[in-house]
């Protein structure tokens, strides 16, 4: 059962982790190695933006053109919760890095 979702959409799923590790572990260690706060907390983010397009991937061919990918549920690892906590999460700490780099932090 998760083989088959996880074989599900793989490129995109890959595509999206990739994303979200390629601009989010400079981000965090250059946070902690600089203590910039702002870098920290954007690089969370974009952890949680890789971390949630592999559990829930967006097929970009399909959003683009706006049509409804019926499959997209059916390729989802989680609960509804799970991707809602991370989406929150998400938001919150790239808006938080945001804020705090753009004020001098």
């Amino acid at each position: 059962m998760m083989t088959s979702k996880l074989q599900r959409s793989l490129g995109s799923r890959l595509l999206w982790l990739g994303f979200g590790l390629l601009l989010g572990v400079p981000q965090v260690l250059d946070g902690i190695k600089y203590n910039m706060n702002g870098e920290l907390f954007f690089g969370i983010g974009m952890l949680l933006v890789g971390v949630r397009g592999f559990l829930r991937p967006v097929v970009l061919g399909r959003a683009l053109a706006m049509k409804r990918d019926d499959a997209a549920a059916e390729s989802s690892i989680g609960s509804t919760a799970l991707h809602g906590a991370l989406s929150l999460a998400m938001a919150a700490a790239l808006i938080a890095g945001l804020a705090i780099k753009f004020n001098g932090g």
